[in-house]
């Protein structure tokens, strides 16, 4: 009888013998192998400390992607006027690229903070099938796209017959059929390898290459087919659009005017870019055999088109496009939102808002000056406390624990927040024009909502940390391992900007017609929602209810958490002990208390009792003090953070050796 194999163990045989060359069919026996449960995504792994960059960019560009591509939709299902086939495809195709990135970028994310990157069998392969089959999808709609095009230059006066909404329907159907059926078959070919002791997949996500050179089996026959399948999928609609494009080329040479001609093509050109980076580089990728990966430079490439092709498609193909232009401004100040103002607005005071007015301090005239020297040093002093808790952290190896870890990112999303803020407060106190535009004005609520929300979430993970480090000592290095600390912190973040999203969209949704003055140094959501010209209940109630769930949920547990804290504190015999568990609490405790408190006055109540005087003094607390409070209450007064600050020191500036 074998004996029973450990996790980490090599496969044992019962019959040991003498090694034999593999078996002509390349088959490996099913008894000699352990087959593979989970792969480990190395990723970026090998760029050490540059993920934290890379996880700020992606996630950034994650951000513009779902931003934009969600723009686009809302667009084309709200404006009739781009109720025609050539946005209907490009509705469609936002779509599928939304849901294709969904597939790779949020877990790649979350694997630039984990030390564990392991994803399970079934979950590889779950990845691999829907990644295919939207990045198939794609390749298909755009050579639908490319017929499009055709039927409408060159043959504009049968395009309703060639192009009717049934004929539009079934073309997107069956392009997302066709994508899910090739991808199922490729996926199969895959899967059905036998994976026997390599686990390590040197790429970001379940891709065909990386994944099949693991496979202990000669691959050459299902690498011959998945190059078949490519090329049918790739090569076939490329040359589809090619002659489509020839035919257009022809047909528009022939229009006599030049106006003509540049507005025929200027319907292709955006097109043809994203055709170009789109099958340029998944051909790169897919249509050669698996010996010619080559991890790094493979990586640059698949970077390109699983985040550049999804960013230049609302960038590149519609938001450059006046008509879409001319949607977005409709949309965003629909006549039918204007009806109640219709007898009290004139021509001349409807015109809608491309600027706000920040009327910050302005009401306190010379004292301003002395503002921005008190709320300037204040900001120093933020900035070099954060930062120098991040160093500490990041240099001392004693402080590599979940508690400063969390800690650690807490300063760095207290950092951006006050970033956001603070600088353009303190040019308006010296400046006279106030003005900020209006995508300035969202793009700043969108970063501080989201900062602010990532914080309080941050602050409930914080308390859970103490919760397990105090009530469950003995499973603490269980419960917080440094995979669940990282997805922890992934998730908050994921949560707090998606949160922001939100609260930004169902602002800046409404129509701005009248008066442009912020009574706030900042772009908060009551200020800004009070000057709509238009009913706000319903977008007020979904943001309060938003409100409700990011702070009073956090709240909650963190006070269950504090529960169980002090009963477990109060059964510790010694008073030393006790003191020791609960100096670990108090500092924490002190920074939820300023934070949610303030942040509760302001955004749990409707913005018609808004009083610009105190809530701005109220604002200044949790936008400046709370960030203030963080380095000094709950760390610079911490004796293992004050020991390694020491140590820092000395390693920097050495003392001189006495003669």
């Amino acid at each position: 009888m074998a004996a029973p194999l450990s996790p980490a163990a090599p496969p044992l045989l019962d019959d040991p013998a003498p090694e034999s060359p593999p078996p002509p069919s390349g088959l490996v026996m099913a008894e000699n192998t352990s087959k593979v449960t989970e792969f480990l995504l190395l990723g970026f792994s090998s760029l050490g400390d540059v993920q934290l960059v890379l996880f700020v960019v992606f996630f950034l560009l994650y951000l513009v992607i779902l931003s934009g591509n969600i723009t686009i939709i809302s667009i084309i299902r709200l404006d009739q006027s781009l109720h025609i086939p050539m946005y209907f495809f490009l509705g469609v195709l936002s779509t599928s690229e939304t849901f294709y990135t969904f597939v790779i970028l949020p877990r790649m994310l979350v694997n630039l903070f984990s030390v564990a990157r392991t994803i399970s069998f079934t979950c590889c392969a779950i990845q691999m099938f829907f990644f295919l089959g939207f990045a198939i999808t794609n390749c298909l709609l755009l050579g639908v796209m490319g017929y499009d095009r055709y039927a409408a230059i060159c043959h504009p006066l049968r395009y309703p017959i060639l192009m009717s909404w049934q004929m539009c329907g079934k073309l997107a159907v069956a392009c997302g059929i066709g994508g899910f059926l090739s991808s199922l078959m490729v996926v199969n070919l895959v899967f059905s390898l036998p994976f026997c002791n390599a686990n390590k997949v040197n790429h970001y996500f379940c891709d065909i290459s990386p994944v099949i050179s693991l496979a202990c089996t000669n691959t050459d026959v299902h690498e011959f087919f998945i190059f078949i399948c490519g090329v049918l999928v790739l090569v076939v609609p490329f040359f589809f659009i090619c002659v489509s494009y020839v035919c257009i080329l022809r047909t528009i040479l022939k229009i006599p005017s030049a106006e003509g001609r540049k507005k025929a093509f200027s319907t292709c050109s955006s097109h043809l870019t994203v055709v170009i980076v789109h099958f340029g580089c998944a051909s790169f990728i897919y249509l050669r055999p698996t010996a010619g990966y080559v991890s790094n430079k493979d990586r640059l490439v698949t970077v390109i088109y699983t985040i550049v092709t999804p960013l230049l498609n609302p960038m590149v193909y519609s938001l450059r496009n006046k008509d879409v232009q001319c949607a977005i401004r409709k949309v965003l100040g629909k006549k039918g939102s204007l009806k109640p103002y219709k007898n009290q607005l004139t021509m001349a005071n409807s015109s809608f808002v491309t600027e706000f007015l920040l009327m910050g301090f302005s009401s306190l005239g010379e004292l301003q000056p002395v503002l921005f020297m008190v709320f300037l040093a204040l900001y120093l002093i933020i900035l070099s406390g954060n930062f120098t808790i991040i160093s500490v952290i990041f240099l001392d190896r004693s402080l590599h624990t979940p508690m400063y870890f969390f800690l650690c990112v807490l300063s760095v999303s207290e950092t951006f927040y006050t970033i956001v803020i603070l600088p353009k407060m303190l040019i308006n106190l010296l400046s006279v024009l106030r003005t900020l535009s209006f995508v300035s004005c969202a793009t700043q609520m969108f970063f501080f909502l989201g900062f602010a929300v990532t914080n309080c979430l941050l602050l409930g993970v914080m308390g859970y940390d103490r919760y397990a480090a105090i009530c469950q000592p003995l499973h603490y290095p269980i419960l917080m391992s440094w995979r669940i600390c990282g997805q922890l912190a992934g998730n908050s973040i994921i949560g707090g900007f998606l949160t922001s999203l939100l609260g930004t969209t169902l602002v800046f949704s409404l129509p701005f017609c009248g008066s442009n003055k912020v009574d706030h140094y900042f772009c908060d959501i009551s200020p800004v929602i009070r000057l709509a010209c238009t009913d706000t209940h319903i977008n007020e109630l979904i943001i309060f209810t938003g409100g409700a769930l990011v702070l009073l949920v956090p709240l909650i547990f963190i006070c269950i958490s504090y529960g169980f804290i002090a009963r477990t504190i109060l059964r510790i015999p010694s008073t030393e002990g006790k003191r020791k568990a609960f100096s670990t609490c108090a500092s924490h405790l002190t920074v939820v208390i300023v934070h949610y408190g303030c942040a509760s006055s302001v955004y749990l109540r409707p913005s018609a009792k808004y009083t610009s005087g105190r809530d701005r003094l109220v604002t200044v607390t949790y936008t400046i003090i709370t960030p203030l409070l963080n380095p000094m209450v709950y760390s610079l007064r911490n004796k293992d953070v004050q020991i390694a600050i020491r140590k820092m020191i000395r390693k920097t500036f050495p003392t001189p050796k006495r003669l």
